[in-house]
């Protein structure tokens, strides 16, 4: 048995997108074992990080998705701010924006701040897609 030795990488942010839960090949431990390994002062979860068309044709649940969801509560509870930005895979949690689950905030844009104080608009691309936004 080997003892990880890895420092904890801390960072200002992380955007995080297109993770699809509900999607066999989403790789979710993956996912679960960098978030082990990176501290941020905010995450985005920039759209599609639950797949809704795909748990609408069959269920797909599998334990790791808790084990997921479970660090990114604990994160949240450490001080992170964490911050859903739902996409069209995940539209069903537009229903939310402006609320919080927790320390969770659900909105449809957001401005990130850089160190150097740079400001980028966060939002879903989806938004721009003409078929998307008129089906």
């Amino acid at each position: 048995m080997t003892i990880e030795t890895r420092e904890v990488r801390r960072v200002r942010a992380l955007f995080l997108s297109d993770v699809h839960l509900g999607m066999r090949a989403s790789r979710v431990a993956e996912l679960t074992d960098f978030l082990r390994w990176h501290e941020a002062e905010a995450i985005y979860l920039v759209g599609d990080i639950v797949d809704g068309w795909r748990l609408a044709k069959g269920w797909h649940w599998p334990a790791e998705y808790h084990q997921l969801i479970d660090a990114m509560l604990q994160k949240a509870l450490n001080g992170t701010r964490i911050v859903v930005l739902p996409g069209n895979h995940d539209e069903f949690l537009r229903e939310y924006l402006g609320t919080y689950f927790g320390e969770i905030e659900f909105v449809d844009r957001t401005v990130h701040t850089t160190a150097t104080g740079k400001t980028y608009l966060v939002i879903h691309g989806d938004q721009f897609d003409i078929v998307v936004e008129h089906a």
